[in-house]
């Protein structure tokens, strides 16, 4: 229940200070900037908080049905039940423009930019940003923080491939997500 997770004051600093830093990552241009990434985080906490199949809403005043915890668990297809998939796809909307340089990527590679180069001319700004945020969730200052995401391998494993996929999935030139 989201509602009874309580933070030590120790990770409340250590958030305070990962988005501070991610802030101070971002390039000031126009669009892929720290700006445009908190309205993305705030998207997409409101559309986490909808995704419901249709048997949970009363059409007839547009309101949702009440329900117990094992109904919402199936009217939300499983994501209310799964904390590792939200707060990856919320981590995902903040860093997702880390340092991107405000071109396309096919500018970069067009340009042989060195990072066009280190990431094979693959998703190249979406790449970097996940790099950037990634190592720098890995510092050891953020050490309680990560206690909070994930307390084995398996669930480290989970929810990286989350945060990877969520991001490479704003590169919407990719081909692969059009298939």
């Amino acid at each position: 229940d989201p509602e009874s997770i309580q933070l030590s004051p120790i990770v409340c600093d250590q958030i305070m200070d990962y988005v501070s830093s991610i802030e101070s990552m971002y390039r000031d241009n126009p669009f892929h900037s720290f700006s445009h990434a908190s309205h993305v985080v705030q998207s997409t906490v409101k559309l986490l908080s909808r995704i419901v199949v249709s048997e949970s809403i009363d059409y007839s005043d547009m309101t949702y049905k009440t329900m117990n915890k094992d109904l919402l668990h199936r009217y939300t297809y499983g994501i209310t039940s799964d904390p590792i998939t939200q707060f990856a796809c919320v981590l995902a909307a903040l860093i997702h423009d880390v340092d991107h340089p405000g071109v396309p990527n096919a500018q970069l590679v067009k340009e042989g930019a060195q990072v066009a180069k280190f990431y094979r001319d693959k998703s190249v700004a979406e790449q970097n940003s996940l790099d950037m945020a990634w190592d720098l969730l890995m510092l050891p200052q953020y050490t309680e923080f990560r206690a909070c995401i994930y307390s084995t391998q398996e669930e480290l494993d989970r929810f990286r491939q989350l945060l990877v996929n969520a991001v490479m999935a704003t590169d919407i030139v990719d081909k692969e997500l059009k298939q």
